[in-house]
């Protein structure tokens, strides 16, 4: 307790601000809680059952108990120190206060705000350190290729063994439609090839080479992709391919597991496949089952699975034509669920029967790929970050008021902002019939609004209103101003964007060099505005302060 005692003594006589704001002591202790949090986050996951208990890492925090203690400790922590803080304000007692002082008291509560709401990094922290330290991406990368190549064998969805989803050889990929007698011209361009099949017309194409899905995005386009217009499509007569209307093995392309390949890593899975059906080597076949078979003892998949009863499966030369599929959970199971839904286009209902016994269940495989992935290779989380920003930001923003004001203003504050709410929702309900129809109504609004407080603001000081009057106004100007210019953003982004496509709309994902900027600086920006709107705040209150009555 001397010790203590000492500090704050030291504290208070050389750095008063440092003392009255506890800033030593709360982050002595935040540093304790995110080392605590740290090693509750190292401690999470031990093995390989615990990383396929979530699909991401943040779901370990956030869907678990963790999140709640985050939570309780940091009310708890912040509501201590506000009881300390509050208990010595010498603005309010006419203490000599140095200019900046109140801009600096706002900066160091901001930062014990933010640093007592951020555990959550701490946490993830420990958790990928202790993940990276559990695997070696660089083997479960080569697992990983190791599944997509032969995940192919397995049978276990009819729809990615439909001849839609063949990616090789040239013309494929194809898109296919298809039609019926009622509605036969309305789907089919009967003037170019197509297939009968099962009562039913299918015709391949691919989009015109001239005709870019990707920019010509405008409502009109995007209802002609809906509709397949004629126009649009190159139709692709795949008749030496008709064998494979059928569900086949050398129909699948599907990676099985994307979580670190590209596209190279996906072309070589196609040329495997490719090489390895055509070239009907069984023995190659049967060298890559045993490697699926030794993956799932490590990765702890269940199946009942043998290469005599698998490989009879598969084995059905020369078109590899699927005649029974593999379940995706032990049939025999209590709670049996059976994966690989999907409504097949191709085969006119005729549903291939799964077996009655055989199955291969990854057992949630994929969370544990993915999640080792992102202890590997994920970023950094910006929109939480951002958040707790703003949340810190607003509720020092809050206590700046309590403190350079009082309990009565900042509650009249409180209520006026409210009628400043249902103002603004009041308007944009009637704005249609107040301003007629513009799609800068809702904009329009809150710009008026704002502005209106900010000029109340400034005549309030001006003209010399009551310092009551003038107090609320201030405190509704630190919120006005940030709100301003970010409508004013908002605005002119949405001006820009409605000019260019007066001109060009075909390109309906048109984006303006503002709107790209402001999406990755605009919170900046817009802090950057907040935090000088507070400075001015600071110097005018004590102004203010040293008025009369």
């Amino acid at each position: 307790m001397n010790f203590i005692n000492k500090i704050n003594k030291y504290l208070l006589e050389h750095y008063p601000l440092i003392w009255n704001t506890r800033l030593v002591w709360m982050l002595g202790v935040n540093i304790i809680i995110h080392l605590l949090f740290f090693l509750i986050g190292f401690c999470t996951v031990n093995d390989l059952s615990d990383l396929k208990e979530h699909h991401k890492l943040d779901d370990f925090f956030y869907i678990t108990s963790n999140v709640y203690y985050n939570v309780l400790i940091s009310i708890f922590i912040l509501l201590i120190w506000i009881i300390f803080y509050l208990r010595n304000n010498a603005f309010k007692n006419l203490y000599s206060i140095k200019k900046g002082m109140i801009f600096q008291q706002f900066c160091i509560v901001f930062l014990i705000i933010l640093i007592s709401t951020t555990q959550f990094y701490s946490f993830k922290t420990g958790l990928k350190i202790k993940t990276r330290s559990l695997y070696s991406w660089q083997e479960i990368d080569k697992d990983i290729k190791v599944f997509n190549k032969f995940s192919l064998f397995l049978a276990q969805n009819q729809v990615e063994y439909e001849i839609d989803k063949k990616e090789y050889p040239a013309p494929f990929p194809l898109k296919v439609v298809v039609g019926y007698n009622h509605n036969l011209e309305a789907n089919i361009d009967t003037t170019q090839a197509f297939i009968k099949m099962d009562g039913r017309f299918l015709q391949f194409y691919k989009f015109n080479s001239n005709y870019d899905i990707e920019t010509n995005n405008s409502y009109e386009a995007r209802s002609e992709i809906v509709f397949d217009n004629f126009d649009n499509r190159t139709i692709i007569d795949i008749s030496e391919f008709k064998e494979f209307l059928s569900p086949s093995l050398l129909n699948y392309s599907k990676q099985e597991f994307n979580y670190g390949q590209d596209a190279l890593d996906y072309k070589n899975q196609l040329n495997f496949c490719e090489e390895i059906l055509n070239n009907k080597d069984d023995v190659k076949i049967k060298q890559g089952l045993n490697k699926v078979f030794s993956l799932s003892k490590k990765y702890e998949i269940e199946h009942n699975l043998t290469m005599d009863n698998w490989f009879r499966l598969i084995d059905n030369k020369p078109n590899y034509l699927l005649t029974e599929l593999i379940n995706t959970s032990n049939p025999n199971a209590e709670y049996y669920t059976r994966g690989g839904f999907g409504e097949s286009t191709l085969s006119s209902g005729k549903e291939i029967p799964y077996s009655k016994s055989l199955y291969f269940d990854f057992n949630d495989t994929d969370n544990f790929f993915k999640n080792v992935y992102e202890a590997y290779f994920s970023g950094f989380d910006i929109v939480f970050l951002y958040f707790i920003i703003a949340f810190s930001f607003c509720l020092s923003i809050l206590i700046l008021i309590f403190k350079t004001t009082s309990i009565k203003t900042l509650l009249l504050s409180f209520v006026a902002s409210l009628v400043v709410l249902v103002l603004i929702v009041w308007l944009m309900s009637s704005s249609n019939n107040l301003f007629g129809y513009s799609k800068y109504n809702e904009y329009f609004i809150i710009l008026f609004i704002s502005f209106l407080i900010i000029v109340f603001s400034i005549f309030s000081y001006i003209l010399n209103w009551k310092k009551t009057i003038i107090s609320i106004f201030w405190s509704l100007v630190l919120f006005a101003v940030p709100t301003f210019f970010l409508f004013t953003a908002f605005s002119y982004s949405r001006f820009l964007k409605d000019a260019y496509l007066e001109l060009n709309p075909q390109n309906y994902n048109y984006k303006s060099n503002f709107e790209t900027w402001f999406q990755n600086y605009g919170f900046w920006a817009i802090l950057l505005i907040s935090v000088i709107t507070i400075y001015v705040y600071s110097l005018f209150i004590r102004k203010l302060k040293a008025r009369p009555e």
